[in-house]
């Protein structure tokens, strides 16, 4: 990779992954203390909200990155246009609540969903700082707002759940972690609104996010389709299973994938159509995705089980089989993440809106039949097979576009997948010699011993690597 892309991933590898590592751990200590059917009121709700948001955004956020010229103008008309839509979309929350309760059958979630659509005004006053950073690569400012969020989301969840606030913990953490992000951005950020509106630029950038939000929409429908399905055809108790699996699985595919394509995504747009340049930095962004997915896939297939007993007994054992599917699902997902932004950034989202389409096709045509057939482990199922599809489809595309051949695909996973075949044999080992109800000492110790292997063989075999690594050593010496 490029010196400035690796300091890039560098940076925001070290901020991603302190968030992360606070939200996993809050994750898991909500285990504990909530129940499977708190979190599926959560994980419902937060369909809906999450949907707004994505309207609320409009896309407005990839067309500053995208944008080679009049950036200050456009950032001001940016700010008004997601703050006045954060707050429309606000007003109509509120009187869209009781319909969404009354789909998923629980009265309980007015006020809930009430308070958690405050979310999506503060995402208005969030985006333009937090967007202008990535714009500019500049990722070391990210760095405060990132800390702020995740403590705040931490200290509120972990005490209101002691306090025995149910759902309302969950809700409400999330607030404060955006609030308090949010504040540290403006905090930090030279950046200030004149709150000036130029039309012209309103209109260029609207119809650019019209196209992203049209793909992002896919997504977001593939990536909800399942919940919905299990809310209906099952019951909260099974999505809340569901979704503390789906969570455990996809929390550590999140954060790869908003490390990298944070970085890319400037990165591509920078290159304007140095196709060499982008080829070359999507295929090495997807061996360290295929080794990172892989890795943690082989631990949550055959370590899975013995985790989730050491840590709560029998409560999330309905989590089991979804939480070995959902993390080959993350697999697949963080890749086709890379084709995504590859592909809006080099120009073509009406590509990407294609693919992500199929995946959506493919998933509502299976998922009601695998939740009447097998419950969630037919859902996680379904997923993971449609999300391989359409990634192999988006591979396929995006090697048209930026000049690379089966072979080049090849050499980026090639050493991943050594490693898998190394560490997943190692695993079925390791996994024999641990009791069932075992404690979390020896599944450490196992998960450390199979991580050094998978990381020994992939650095053996990628010579890329050793001198990416190389150059990192040299430049903190620096």
């Amino acid at each position: 990779m490029k010196r400035s892309v690796l300091h890039g991933v560098a940076w925001v590898g070290g901020i991603m992954f302190l968030v992360r590592s606070v939200r996993y751990v809050a994750l898991l200590i909500l285990g504990g203390l909530l129940s499977p059917v708190e979190f599926g009121v959560f994980a419902a709700l937060f369909v809906v909200i999450d949907g707004l948001a994505l309207l609320q955004g409009f896309g407005i956020g990839h067309a500053l990155i995208y944008r080679k010229r009049d950036t200050n103008e456009a950032a001001d008309t940016s700010f008004l246009l997601s703050v006045s839509i954060g707050a429309a979309l606000v007003v109509a929350a509120w009187f869209l609540a009781p319909v969404v309760a009354d789909f998923y059958r629980e009265e309980s979630m007015v006020p809930l969903f009430r308070a958690a659509s405050v979310l999506l005004v503060i995402h208005g006053f969030r985006l333009v700082p937090f967007r202008l950073f990535e714009k500019a690569l500049d990722f070391k400012k990210k760095l405060a707002p990132a800390i702020a969020g995740s403590v705040a989301y931490f200290i509120t969840a972990i005490v209101l759940a002691l306090r025995g606030a149910g759902a309302w913990s969950l809700v409400l953490a999330q607030i404060a972690s955006i609030l308090f992000e949010t504040i540290a951005y403006w905090l930090v950020s030279p950046w200030r609104p004149t709150f000036t509106f130029n039309r012209r630029l309103a209109r260029e950038d609207l119809s650019f996010g019209w196209v992203v939000v049209g793909g992002s929409a896919l997504i977001f429908a593939f990536r909800n389709v399942d919940r919905v399905v299990i809310s209906r055809v099952l019951d909260t108790t099974a999505l809340g299973a569901y979704a503390f699996a789906y969570s455990l699985a996809n929390l550590p595919a999140t954060l790869f994938v908003r490390i990298l394509n944070t970085v890319l995504f400037p990165s591509y747009s920078s290159l304007d159509e140095d196709r060499e340049q982008q080829r070359t930095l999507f295929m090495r962004a997807t061996s360290f995705m295929a080794a990172a997915g892989l890795l943690y896939a082989t631990c949550a297939v055959f370590f899975g089980r013995h985790f989730l007993t050491a840590m709560y007994a029998d409560k999330w054992v309905a989590s089991v089989v979804p939480l070995a599917l959902l993390a080959v699902f993350a697999l697949f997902r963080s890749l086709f993440a890379l084709v995504g932004d590859l592909l809006v950034a080099t120009g073509h989202p009406n590509v990407f809106r294609a693919t992500t389409g199929l995946q959506l096709l493919l998933a509502a045509a299976g998922l009601y039949f695998g939740a009447t057939v097998a419950g969630t482990t037919g859902v996680a199922a379904v997923m993971v097979g449609a999300q391989a599809v359409s990634l192999f489809v988006g591979w396929g595309l995006a090697a048209k576009i930026i000049g690379a051949g089966a072979a080049e695909f090849g050499r980026a996973v090639r050493g991943p997948l050594a490693a898998f075949a190394v560490a997943a044999a190692a695993s079925a080992l390791l996994a024999r010699s641990l009791p069932v109800q075992g404690g979390l000492y020896p599944l450490i110790g196992a998960i450390a011993l199979v991580s050094a292997i998978f990381f020994a063989v992939w650095a053996a075999l990628d010579s890329k690597l050793r001198a990416e690594l190389s150059a990192l050593r040299r430049s903190r010496r620096e």
